[in-house]
């Protein structure tokens, strides 16, 4: 007797190359079995997944749960109550807050929640950074405390912090991460005032040839300056180098990094992202965030229409996402043994308008909406919708102009 039957639906699962109509069945909190026809007698409870995606339970690896003194939002509005299974926190804490983060956010999570620290030891100070403030030791030690919840650091080139240390700290956090045997994820793109002095490509450059097989650069399509092309809109050498020596690229959009236009050139020039992540902000409430209700299945809905396909799609949040936190024997997967972690998707057509982070607007025939979410097997409903209409994006009516700034 199966705990779970999931029933017609058509398992997308890139780690086996699946994408067929398919029943899943979970015992004891594991996948027990996948096949055509498994009767709904065998199971305590089941889903009819009829018309609908089952793809192993989606990964957003870069979310922003935790920031110290400003937590506002339940850590599931960006997890289980959306859609995601697993999710990262993208460099909340540093060594003097990371005891906070895990009595904050991990008590109220059921969504399976995993941290990349700062190489600051208080991200709470606003004050541009001081090279004094840098902790590797303190870094390395929670980590190595910590390995079953801490899978990298993150570090961000952009003006703030390039202006006050240069690349230190990029320095600084690639020692820390070797030392403990983790993952460096590194932000490109100039957040903050548009008056700012913007980061030259010779910077990001530099920071580029840092990182080693098996980092990051997040941001990919960023339409800020400081991005990972030089002045004339070609994508920086060392990117191309990165990405061939094993970096992942990622394409998280938060509130100012993704450009349509950014999108298709980053795309022509031959750089293929391996992830999508939201960079969502559930702690925000400064002013600076506009679209962080934006969760990663809306977002994900945007790639449709730079010709990517749904099985890309679900491989980049899922497959791929657990590859890079060396997590895929116990995620991004439906194979047999495996946590039962899933996510049911609906896949929505219309008229839905896109809007990127320049102000630009497309528009797009397919969204992707939650329907259940299955951790270890507890079947989760989602929350509530981030917009007034629901789960996707606002609809295109037959007046919408599209505009490419």
């Amino acid at each position: 007797m199966y705990d779970l039957l999931i029933k017609n639906g058509t398992v997308i699962d890139p780690s086996q190359n699946l994408h067929k109509k398919l029943d899943l069945a979970v015992s004891d909190g594991v996948i027990a079995a996948t096949a055509p026809s498994i009767p709904k007698a065998q199971a305590a409870q089941v889903i009819d997944a009829s018309g609908k995606i089952v793809a192993p339970g989606l990964i957003d690896l870069h979310v922003h749960i935790y920031h110290p003194g400003r937590n506002r939002n339940h850590p599931d509005i960006a997890g289980v109550r959306s859609g995601v299974v697993t999710m990262v926190d993208a460099g909340g804490p540093g060594s003097a807050n990371f005891k906070d983060f895990c009595e904050f956010v991990l008590p109220q999570a059921e969504t399976k929640t995993y941290s990349f620290l700062s190489i600051f030891r208080d991200r709470s100070n606003r004050v541009p950074p001081k090279e004094e403030e840098m902790d590797i030791e303190g870094t390395v030690k929670i980590a190595q405390e910590n390995p079953w919840l801490v899978k990298g650091i993150k570090v961000i080139v952009a003006p703030r912090t390039v202006q006050a240390l240069g690349l230190k700290h990029v320095v600084a956090s690639k020692k820390a991460a070797r030392e403990a045997g983790i993952k460096l994820m590194m932000h490109v793109g100039d957040i903050g005032p548009r008056n700012q002095t913007p980061t030259p490509p010779e910077i990001v450059a530099e920071a580029l040839d840092m990182l080693d097989p098996g980092d990051m650069v997040t941001h990919i399509f960023t339409p800020l300056t400081g991005a990972a092309l030089d002045r004339y809109g070609h994508v920086l050498p060392q990117l191309l180098d990165a990405q061939e020596r094993g970096v992942f690229v990622d394409t998280a959009f938060g509130d100012f990094n993704f450009g349509w236009l950014r999108a298709d050139t980053v795309l022509a020039q031959g750089v293929r992202p391996d992830t999508i992540a939201t960079d969502i902000e559930i702690h925000a409430g400064d002013g600076m965030r506009r679209l962080s209700d934006r969760g990663l299945l809306e977002y994900a809905s945007y790639f449709f229409s730079l010709g990517f396909s749904i099985d890309d799609i679900i491989r980049m949040t899922t497959a791929a996402p657990a590859r890079y936190l060396g997590i895929e024997d116990r995620a991004g997967s439906l194979a047999q043994g495996r946590p039962a972690d899933v996510s049911i998707i609906d896949s929505v057509e219309g008229r839905w308008l896109m809007k990127d982070a320049a102000g630009s607007q497309r528009i797009g025939d397919k969204a992707l909406v939650p329907v259940v979410t299955v951790r270890s097997g507890k079947v989760i409903k989602p929350g509530e919708a981030p917009h007034p209409w629901g789960w996707t994006p606002a609809a295109a009516d037959a007046s919408t102009v599209v505009s490419d700034n």
